[in-house]
């Protein structure tokens, strides 16, 4: 590892600090002598500040992933796309309704709460999207996918702090295609498809139809034993079934005026959402459930069930059924553009945004067959409409502007109803429960109906050619509401479901309508300014610094929470503001691209989720800092078809201040908890940031040649290295993962016109495990804020291991 980790440090220093990889500008026809030269890197046109540029000229730090080096690294979800973007992580977490973790340079928001915004946005052609779900939707036809860096707010709004992942599909083409792959993965035994059908209509309207279908029966083996009668049907996790589909329409009648239009749809249907989850750490050396299930991460995979019991209880018999883990989701995402230029210097655009997910699922979060922690998430539902405005100017003069305005309008659905039971309890109270003497846990529904306006303005000097001054900001207002809060009750309020024999009592009955008790209407404003000057003094040469301020509003906290016990569930914005510089070059004729950035940044309220049993709490943090560099090359070789390509960055990321957190399970006075007003809190002012390893670095190589008989060949090899960082907003030592490096590569045979190819994707050859949240295991541990504190145990949704993926494709145009 240290061997590696040199090789890695070797490289972050003898290339300069940056920005995309593969980024370019055709040299001139008569740069070089194209018989011999090799060939330039190709050109890529990003909308980073929602108008056409080259990459190399926009000054913001931004990696771009083009169509070609999707289909070379076999990227299929946006957790492979991490794989290609330094800094940015994307992954699952069991327990999150919204579907897991993203992050970039380890600012997030609170992403495990389903009526919370994501830090970094998601803007699927021109529609935003404020929520994580859609990290569920299945990906395909894609064409390009940007990721920003750092505070987006001028262009992008409210939730983008920590930068923006923007995803453009493809459009139709103008002659008549049809393409289908199909590939087996032979780990997960998973089958998939990709379609997709686009042509003329008319002369001026075109269509493109695209579709997916996967079924996998799961790349992990399920360790629950049958003989305790918890094992789930299935004999390896995650069993899934994946689809989705998109229409789109392009209609371009004149030079004056164009429209297009997207619709989608996606279903996601799996054995759960913590199918994949294991144990990453018990303290005690085995697990403290007494379940004798062993502890540890590996091609396994703790999925038990609940039974059949629970499903029997009076008036939930719609939510557990069976008992079996399972979850089930469906998406709709509809996108309306319309571009018009009265003249040459005007342009107005409109982009009309729709999304709607609903989502159920059952789990028993335990994930042991000894104790039972049944949970169901009564149908989750997430709507928002979107409407944007923008006009931007191209005077021949020195000064031209940008400006545009935005609204939305939400409204989510979220409730739970969670049950305790079987096992040993002594943990918790002697006598405590039994298999057929549920606890209530909680039993809440609630609403949430948000408004949101914004507005900015951009002005964009040139004084001379080779400088641009770009000074701009945007204001931004934001309420949100919750018109229906239902409590059932649960463990701390002394009530029960009502069951003869339970252990919590009095009956509490239905649940209750408590709006009235909890703080419910909030509303925040914001003005973000942002600055730019950039220094051009050619075609293959950008050098470029900012000031940036970025927002995140606050919001109500629907995960697990305790009403009545805690009757503000509200918590604060998360404001971010401070610099970047970078530099981005092209060199040796067009055949070597290198890049740069530097940051530094101060994080006033970060959204923090900690769990502590079956609750959650969000707390601001009083203030972050992160600073850091990276980089990255892409070299076209004089070896005809070899390229070079690698990236670096180095982060550091730090609480300046955040008294009163909550410790972790366990933790004793000696390691730094104490308690105050009766709560186990903690200083951790000067430790680390989670989710923000100090290192990621990448580099790989691609080969490509033509063979005999009408036939080429492409190879390419790609390792990634991440440092190790910590999971658990605790800070728990326990929850850290350690340092790891995944090797991909890909094997493509076939003809040189691209119509037909065969291909062999191996992704995390190197099989490593890794996660990256890993709260306590409810239950588990105790005594916090004593000497007498046990750690509990912690589990974590694991990545996927090794993949081998065998893909035929075919394509047919005329």
């Amino acid at each position: 590892m240290h061997k590696t980790r040199s090789i890695f440090a070797a490289l972050a220093i003898s290339t300069i600090f940056g920005v995309a990889p593969r980024i370019a500008l055709p040299a001139p026809a008569d740069a070089v002598d194209t018989s011999t030269a090799p060939a330039a890197l190709e050109e890529i046109t990003v909308t980073a500040r929602k108008r056409s540029e080259s990459l190399i000229s926009v000054p913001v730090v931004v990696t771009a992933v083009n169509a070609a080096q999707l289909q070379e690294r076999g990227v299929t979800n946006l957790d492979a796309i991490a794989r290609l973007v330094p800094q940015l992580m994307i992954g699952n977490q069991g327990g999150s309704v919204q579907g897991g973790n993203i992050s970039i340079r380890g600012i997030a928001g609170p992403d495990s709460n389903p009526f919370g915004d994501q830090a970094v946005s998601f803007n699927i052609d021109g529609v935003a999207i404020a929520k994580g779900f859609v990290r569920r939707m299945a990906n395909t036809d894609l064409d390009q996918v940007e990721v920003l860096k750092g505070p987006q707010a001028l262009f992008f709004g409210k939730n983008s702090p920590a930068g923006v992942v923007s995803i453009r599909t493809a459009d139709p083409t103008s002659q008549f295609e049809a393409a289908t792959k199909f590939g087996y993965e032979l780990v997960a035994h998973e089958y998939r498809t990709e379609d997709y059908v686009s042509g003329p209509i008319t002369d001026t309207l075109g269509f493109r139809l695209a579709g997916y279908f996967s079924t996998m029966q799961g790349y992990l083996s399920e360790n629950t034993p049958a003989s305790t009668g918890y094992a789930p049907l299935h004999s390896r996790a995650p069993e899934a079934k994946d689809y989705a589909i998109r229409a789109t329409l392009k209609w371009d009648p004149s030079a004056v005026f164009d429209a297009k239009l997207k619709l989608n749809f996606g279903s996601t249907k799996n054995d759960g959402p913590a199918a994949n989850t294991e144990f990453t750490s018990c303290p005690l050396g085995a697990r403290q459930t007494g379940s004798g299930v062993p502890c540890g991460i590996g091609n396994f995979a703790t999925n038990s069930s609940s039974g059949p019991f629970v499903g029997t209880i009076p008036a939930t018999l719609n939510f557990f059924g069976d008992g079996q883990n399972f979850q089930d989701q469906q998406q709709i995402l509809a996108g309306l553009e319309l571009n018009y230029r009265p003249s040459d210097v005007w342009t107005l655009t409109s982009v009309t945004g729709f999304y709607r997910t609903q989502l159920f699922q059952c789990q028993n979060y335990e994930n042991d067959p000894g104790i039972f922690l049944p949970s169901c998430n009564s149908p989750t539902a997430d709507r928002e409409f979107s409407q944007e405005l923008r006009v931007t100017t191209d005077f021949k003069g020195p000064l031209n502007f940008a400006a545009g305005t935005y609204y939305s309008k939400t409204r989510s659905e979220s409730g739970s109803i969670t049950y305790l039971f079987g096992g040993n309890f002594d943990l918790l109270a002697p006598g405590f429960g039994g298999p057929t003497t549920p606890a209530l846990v909680n039993n809440y529904f609630l609403i949430q109906e948000g408004t949101a306006y914004s507005g900015y303005l951009q002005a964009i000097y040139k004084p001379i050619d080779v400088i641009e001054i770009d000074i701009g900001g945007r204001y931004s207002y934001e309420k949100k509401t919750l018109p229906e809060v239902l409590d059932g009750g649960g463990i701390s309020e002394g009530g029960c479901f009502g069951i003869p024999g339970t252990f919590c009592s009095p009956i509490l009955g239905p649940a209750t309508n408590i709006t009235a008790n909890v703080t419910n209407s909030k509303s925040w404003n914001d003005f973000s300014p942002e600055g730019t000057i950039s220094y051009r003094p050619s075609q293959n040469l950008t050098i470029f610094a900012s000031w940036k301020h970025g927002f995140l509003s606050g919001g109500f906290n629907s995960s697990s929470v305790d009403f009545r016990l805690e009757p503000d569930i509200s918590y604060n914005p998360e404001v971010i503001k401070g610099f970047e510089v970078g530099v981005k070059s092209l060199l040796l004729d067009n055949t070597l691209s290198l890049n740069g950035a530097a940051y530094t940044y101060k994080v006033t309220g970060l959204q923090v989720t900690n769990f502590v049993n079956a609750t959650s709490t969000i707390r601001n943090a009083g203030a972050v800092k992160i600073y850091g560099a990276e980089g990255d090359f892409n070299y076209r070789t004089p070896l005809a078809g070899l390229d070079v390509h690698g990236a670096a960055a180095f982060n550091h990321a730090i609480y300046t201040s955040f008294a009163g957190a909550p410790c972790y399970n366990g933790e004793t006075p000696a390691e730094g908890c104490t308690i105050s007003g009766g709560n186990p809190t903690q200083n951790l002012s000067g430790t680390e940031l989670i989710r923000a390893p100090k290192w990621n670095n990448s580099l790989g190589v691609g080969y490509g040649s033509p063979l005999g008989g009408n036939l080429k060949f492409a190879l390419s090899v790609d390792a990634n290295y991440s440092s190790s960082y910590l999971t658990d907003a605790s800070s728990a030592p326990q929850s850290r993962e350690p340092s790891f490096t995944l090797l991909d590569s890909t094997i493509r045979l076939g003809d040189q016109k691209d119509v037909w190819a065969i291909e062999l994707i191996g992704r995390n050859l190197s099989n490593k495990h890794y996660w990256v949240a890993s709260p306590n295991v409810p239950f588990t541990g105790g005594g916090t804020g004593t000497a007498a504190g046990v750690l509990g145990d912690r589990f974590g949704a694991v990545s996927r291991g090794r993949e081998l993926l065998l893909q035929i494709a075919y394509k047919f145009s005329r």
